[in-house]
């Protein structure tokens, strides 16, 4: 096995809640592990009123496309509820943004994009004439919705919640920018990373996947690699490999 990280200091920035798995498989692999949490995962602006009430008429839909998992728990209880009411409307077909959104949603989907991009599932997708909810955050783009709507669909769009930027301590930002190197989960993460530190930032950027990398090079951020597949075992294991090149 692999100690190319080991005693290596490495930033995440991910929120407080989605820390644990990822910060401990850094851990398990010798890496000392830097929490500085760049952004939080919050309700909608209207508390969640206009995503649960579309959600609690869920077996109206065709489908219902999840892009994340952040979204897909905010869908889970209203899919369980349906199922629980043996309600005799036909339950609709499920289309998630990789196995991790899979895995949130708590059953089976009809359809899984992997690699975990919108546009694998954009171009994945069925055509067809029914209804389609997609269930997103605040900042995800419009790409899955136009790419249905030109493969005939109605769709509606609900915002499940808010990504919101936060701000390190002085002592922290500081720790951050001394750190070996920075894992990005997210184009938010490196939107949030940029407008904390500019381009400054530790030796080794390792991303989650293109889009993610896409948006921090934008920003002027050099990523060292990028993750093979949207997953944190892909992202570490590409970090390990960072190391081994650097």
């Amino acid at each position: 096995m692999s100690n190319s990280i080991e005693d290596k200091v490495v930033v995440v920035t991910r929120a407080v809640t989605q820390n644990s798995e990822l910060s401990e498989m850094l851990r398990n692999r010798g890496a000392q592990v830097l929490e500085v949490p760049l952004i939080s995962i919050e309700e909608p602006e209207d508390e969640g009123r206009e995503r649960d009430e579309v959600l609690h008429d869920v077996t109206s839909f065709s489908w219902v496309v999840v892009t994340s998992p952040n979204g897909a728990d905010r869908v889970a209880p209203f899919l369980e509820a349906a199922i629980a009411a043996d309600d005799t409307a036909p339950f609709p077909r499920l289309a998630a943004v990789g196995a991790a959104t899979e895995r949130s949603l708590g059953r089976p989907a009809d359809l899984v994009a992997e690699p975990a991009r919108g546009a694998v599932l954009a171009d994945a997708f069925p055509t067809g004439s029914g209804s389609v909810l997609v269930v997103q955050g605040d900042r995800a783009p419009d790409d899955i919705p136009v790419a249905l709507r030109a493969k005939g669909w109605d769709v509606t769009t609900v915002v499940a919640y808010r990504t919101v930027q936060l701000r390190p301590t002085e002592d922290m930002a500081s720790l951050a920018l001394a750190a070996d190197a920075l894992l990005l989960a997210s184009g938010s993460a490196a939107t949030a990373w940029c407008d904390t530190f500019g381009i400054d930032a530790p030796p080794v950027v390792v991303s989650i996947g293109p889009s993610t990398t896409t948006v921090a090079e934008r920003l002027g951020l050099d990523v060292s690699m990028t993750a093979q597949e949207q997953s944190l075992t892909a992202l570490v294991d590409a970090l390990e490999d960072a190391f081994r090149h650097h």
